[in-house]
């Protein structure tokens, strides 16, 4: 009797030969960059939590497809690791939209440096298209596990709430952001708004207060209430509660770490939370622009004005090119010693030795540039609407101009250059 024939295994592809394997190795850091840079709830600081997840998942993935012998212990560990994420999100109450937009980033900026490499090396054609559809394959398997932690924690019965009270603030949200119209009704239907806080388990209170909180590094506690409803978006938490509990909220906020901000809205309807969230926030990049001082406790109702007038940025702009163009036309310390002396006169209308009082300057220097304000302006200084608007506009502008926002006086010199 004869031995059957032993067929010899495949051999192993080994690291070090794949055609690709140089560009593979480089790939987890960029690819990591593009996903935070166009999935905004994955950005967060460099260094923080999530982008050293973000990398060990990626590297992960690239020395498990690397790994061609494909060892059931070393995969398993990869797939691991993607399961778990996925289950991440969907603890945090979020649907799998961030995951899928993930993937399809990383999907595109993948095959951009693997296009890249082969023109540089000269690799062939089919070279790519069988590392591509190799490439492809074992993402669907990764997506395939992520979706499957996701679907695990997102059928428990608990998840259910989760997600109906995220839906709920993104009720709040929408709405409000949807309201254009001076005529359109304040607030958000109460019959809509009744069905899905019952489903969120939230009890609708009298009034409610929004608070948002910016964080560098990981994000604070939130207390486990069901009167209490929050959402994580990048370095900012937003939160909504009834108001008797707001300042508590914001005490804890504050003492969770040195580098946390806390904007806190006035009270307001329920059926109006969504539009309180929208000053919290808007409050917040107002720090950021420097209009808002940057106080570790930010008080909405202390700042009503610049919310206001802030409302609309793209009407600001349009009113700043209109009425301040012979300011704008100015050089730039000519422009900031005028609307400095502009600015005081608006607010107070006082004579010159009052303005030069507040100004510490000589009232002979507030003549001067009055003067010249006459000259830029004319007639126009004793026209009340023009006066009104202009009051407004510098309001506005001057606290940004200061923080350094150069974009008005960029927008006249383009608009200027082009003869528009």
């Amino acid at each position: 009797m004869t031995d059957s024939p032993v067929l010899a295994p495949e051999p192993v592809i080994s690291l070090s030969s794949h055609p690709f394997r140089p560009v593979l190795l480089k790939m987890a850091d960029p690819i990591v960059a593009q996903v935070r840079a166009e999935v905004p709830a994955y950005a967060g600081p460099d260094g923080g939590r999530r982008h050293q997840l973000m990398l060990m998942a990626a590297n992960a993935a690239v020395e498990g497809y690397l790994d061609t012998s494909r060892r059931h212990s070393a995969q398993r560990k990869v797939d691991v690791l993607f399961h778990r994420m996925g289950w991440g999100e969907a603890e945090s109450g979020n649907t799998t939209d961030n995951l899928e937009a993930a993937l399809g980033v990383a999907s595109r900026a993948a095959w951009r440096h693997l296009c890249d490499y082969a023109v540089a090396k000269g690799l062939t054609a089919k070279a790519l298209r069988d590392v591509t559809l190799d490439l492809l394959e074992y993402a669907d398997h990764l997506r395939a596990e992520l979706l499957a932690g996701h679907a695990l924690r997102a059928d428990r019965p608990q998840f259910e709430g989760q997600r109906a009270r995220q839906e709920l603030l993104r009720f709040f949200r929408t709405a409000s952001a949807g309201r254009v119209s001076p005529l359109a009704p304040l607030g958000v239907d109460r019959t809509r708004l009744a069905d899905l806080a019952e489903r969120a388990g939230w009890p609708v209170p009298d009034q409610t207060v929004a608070l948002a909180v910016s964080f560098h590094g990981d994000s604070p506690d939130v207390p486990d209430r069901s009167d209490v409803l929050w959402a994580r978006d990048g370095q900012r938490l937003q939160v909504l509660c009834a108001a008797p509990l707001a300042g508590e909220l914001a005490g804890q906020f504050e003492r969770s770490g040195s580098d946390r901000r806390v904007v806190i809205s006035w009270p307001v309807p329920a059926a109006e939370s969504g539009t309180a969230m929208l000053w919290t926030i808007r409050a917040l990049d107002l720090v950021q622009a420097g209009v808002i001082p940057p106080t570790p406790v930010v008080r909405c109702d202390e700042h009503v004005t610049q919310l206001w007038l802030h409302a609309e940025p793209s009407m600001r702009r349009r009113l700043c090119q209109d009425l301040l163009e012979p300011l704008l036309a100015e050089a730039p310390n000519s422009r900031e010693i005028l609307t400095e002396t502009l600015l005081v006169w608006l607010e107070t209308r006082d004579s010159a030795p009052a303005i030069a009082a507040k100004l510490d300057i000589h009232p002979q220097t507030v003549r001067y540039r009055w003067r010249r304000l006459n000259e830029l302006f004319g007639e126009a200084l004793r026209d009340p609407e023009f006066i009104l608007q202009m009051t407004l506009v510098l309001k506005a502008s001057v606290p940004m101009w200061k923080g350094g926002d150069q974009s008005d006086f960029e927008l006249f010199r383009d608009t200027r250059d082009l003869g528009v």
